[in-house]
C-alpha cells in the first residue's frame, strides 16, 4: 500500500508541477492576422511580429529581414479563467495605452491563440497568433 501511495504521489507531481510552473501562454507566438472593427487583416509578408510570454511578463518584437529583432512593446499580463489582462509598460512608439490594462478573452487550440477585446479607443479586435516555440 505504501509503495502504491508513493508511486501515485510521484505521478501526480509529474502531472501537476509542469502545469503550475508554466502558463498556457509561455513561449513564443507569431502574429497570424486578425479582424479589426470588422475588417480582416493578414499577417505581413515583409516582417513578422512575435511575442515572447514568460511567467507574467511579455516582450513584443518586430523581425524584418536580417535586421536584429526590434523590441516595440513589453509589459505584464495576468490570466484569470478565460480572460487575459495585458498592461503595456513600454512602447517604442507614442501610445495612450501605456500603463493601461486591457482585458481580452482568449482561447488556445493546440498551437493557435485567439484574443478578443475592445481597445480603449473603442476598436474591436480579434487577433490570431501561432506558437512557434
Amino acid at each position: 500500500m505504501k509503495k502504491f501511495f508513493n508511486v501515485s504521489f510521484a505521478l501526480m507531481c509529474l502531472v501537476l508541477i509542469p502545469s503550475c510552473s508554466t502558463g498556457p501562454l509561455k513561449g513564443t507566438w507569431q502574429y497570424d492576422g486578425g479582424v479589426y472593427d470588422g475588417r480582416s487583416q493578414k499577417a505581413s509578408t515583409e516582417f513578422q511580429m512575435q511575442r515572447i510570454y514568460n511567467a507574467d511578463t511579455y516582450e513584443a518584437f518586430m523581425l524584418e529581414g536580417n535586421n536584429p529583432p526590434e523590441l516595440y512593446n513589453s509589459g505584464i499580463y495576468e490570466i484569470k479563467g478565460d480572460s487575459l489582462f495585458i498592461t503595456s509598460k513600454f512602447s517604442s512608439r507614442p501610445s495612450q495605452n501605456t500603463d493601461v490594462t486591457i482585458a481580452y478573452k482568449f482561447a488556445i487550440d493546440i498551437d493557435k491563440l485567439t484574443i478578443n477585446g475592445v481597445l480603449p479607443n473603442g476598436m474591436i479586435v480579434e487577433e490570431y497568433w501561432k506558437r512557434i516555440k
